[in-house]
């Protein structure tokens, strides 16, 4: 009898985009706001538990395009201690864009971006490269 197996694995399908900036989260996430004609608000921190039993606490922000259909979560690589992504260490905060990424505009999205004198870059991640992207779904 021949066996089919049914190999079932995360779906990345989303937009990744790493920011530095040396401003505090809720600051940031207001002057994205502002600046881009969003509105993230806050949402719990997100707790992550690792295979080692890491604990991570990361700051979380929101914000849902309905007339789009795209969902953007802004989210800090770091707590006290702890990074989330450690093989990007130079990245302070997360843009991940999930949802209807047929019709997203990469390169109008991140414009406004470099008019916010506290970021000091943006840039898109390639995150299939990562080698813990398992640690990106959550």
């Amino acid at each position: 009898m021949k066996k089919i197996f049914l190999d079932i694995g995360f779906d990345y399908d989303f937009i990744l985009y790493g920011i530095v900036s040396q401003e505090a989260s809720h600051r940031l996430a207001w002057l994205i706001n502002n600046q881009v004609n969003t509105n993230f608000s806050r949402n719990d921190d997100l707790q992550l538990i690792f295979e080692n039993d890491e604990l991570l606490q990361v700051s979380h922000f929101s914000f849902n395009d309905e007339i789009n259909h795209l969902q953007f979560d802004f989210l800090s690589n770091k707590d006290e201690s702890n990074y989330w992504m450690p093989e990007l260490r130079k990245i302070d905060y997360f843009i991940m864009v999930k949802g209807a990424l047929e019709s997203f505009r990469k390169r109008k999205f991140t414009e406004p971006f470099k008019k916010i004198e506290a970021i000091q870059i943006i840039t898109e991640i390639n995150h299939r490269k990562l080698k813990q992207k398992e640690r990106l779904i959550f």
